[in-house]
């Protein structure tokens, strides 16, 4: 008989996170296909996927993520997600969150086809992630409809995976079946260069998306207490709607800027992230995260980094020297121009050697494989051996 899979994501994440669920399903004899959307969330603009035999459900398009028309056009994609397992019958589903509406949909399938494993792999906490306090509050009793579509149906699944430790905890997902999958990026294979850095100034990184969820006024107090102590630069790979509001912020305070744009050539982006002594990891406090993608691809290119990111990043910190966890502005600046003058090497390599053993795409493929084997091997939740999550 031949086993069918389906691995969805709504947003489109199959380069760093589905890919290797499709591959480990593959390697175990499954046919697969990828199911998305029609529409780029960071983007907002219509997209084609460029995995083979992709399948992408037309949804309704929105220009805000706060808004009505987010929800419906995830709730489209929900049900229709829906009719494509009732027409394609796979014996396995994984399915990426969010979006919630998708667990309380996969719940329903699940409850029709028992026999059916499902794996939900939990990449963000939406509502939990929005960065504005005071809207939380305001908003607090949507917010609670909104998350509790994915609380009251996560018992369906046979197992959870959660990109961070912190969203298992703020769960209450159990040990026997839910596991932590890091995010995980190919390494570098690119040319390296040896390279001497300053210890009389300091070279800071900031890469990815300058958005409304990073902290920009600690960012811009951190830098210029670090520049009272020591010339600094800030070097910039990115872009978004806070670009130059951010870069204008960190100049007005005495600190120079160097704006690279978007750099989406990997030899060129280690180049300019080979020269600088740490990387910036700094979001809004209200933001519920355990883990980013840009401290992961930090580490790829050695760098350790400044971070307020708690939980799992902070743990790691803390562990494995790969950085300074920041709670006050001043000591924290104080202890990087120590690092800095003193040579930053072995918080490089320790960097470099975090990647390897616990990001890159070599240990998610291999935690993707193990999660399947138990999952498939083992009785199905819907037969009351495994209870509530």
């Amino acid at each position: 008989m031949e086993k069918r899979a389906i691995v969805i994501s709504c947003s489109d994440h199959y380069e760093h996170r589905m890919k290797y669920w499709d591959v480990s399903l593959r390697g175990l004899g499954f046919e697969t296909t990828y199911v998305t959307t029609d529409f780029l969330h960071v983007e907002k603009k219509p997209y084609v996927c460029p995995v083979e035999g992709c399948v992408q459900l037309h949804v309704m398009p929105y220009r805000k993520n706060l808004s009505v028309q987010r929800i419906l056009s995830h709730r489209m994609f929900a049900r229709k997600v829906y009719r494509y397992l009732e027409e394609v019958r796979p014996q396995t589903v994984v399915s990426l969150l969010p979006p919630n509406f998708l667990v309380k949909y996969l719940a329903k399938y699940k409850k029709r086809h028992p026999e059916v494993k499902l794996i939900l792999d939990i990449f963000d906490l939406w509502p939990e992630t929005f960065p504005s306090s005071k809207v939380k509050k305001l908003l607090a009793p949507v917010f609670r409809v909104w998350a509790n579509l994915r609380d009251k149906h996560l018992h369906a699944a046979d197992f959870v995976t959660a990109e961070c430790d912190m969203f298992r905890e703020r769960l209450g997902l159990s040990d026997d079946r839910s596991e932590t999958v890091y995010f995980s990026l190919e390494p570098y294979c690119g040319p390296r260069e040896e390279v001497a850095l300053p210890t009389d100034r300091a070279d800071i990184a900031y890469l990815g998306s300058i958005n409304n969820i990073i902290d920009i006024s600690r960012i811009v107090s951190f830098l210029s207490e670090l520049n009272g102590r020591i010339p600094t630069t800030l070097h910039v790979i990115g872009g978004g709607e806070k670009c130059e509001e951010f870069c204008d912020s960190v100049r007005a305070v005495g600190v120079e800027v160097d704006y690279c744009g978007k750099v989406f050539d990997e030899t060129e982006k280690h180049r300019i992230l080979s020269r600088c002594h740490f990387g910036l990891n700094v979001m809004k406090s209200s933001v519920c995260v355990g883990l980013t993608m840009k401290s992961v691809d930090y580490f790829r290119h050695g760098l350790p980094i400044v971070n307020t990111i708690p939980a799992d990043t902070e743990q790691l910190i803390r562990e494995r020297g790969i950085g300074v966890h920041v709670n006050d502005v001043e000591t924290s600046a104080g202890t990087i121009e120590a690092l800095i003058r003193r040579g930053v090497g072995s918080m490089k390599d320790a960097s470099v050697r975090t990647f390897d053993e616990l990001f890159s795409s070599s240990k998610n493929l291999a935690h993707c494989q193990t999660v399947l084997l138990r999952v498939l091997e083992s009785r199905s939740a819907s037969d009351g051996e495994f209870g509530k999550l």
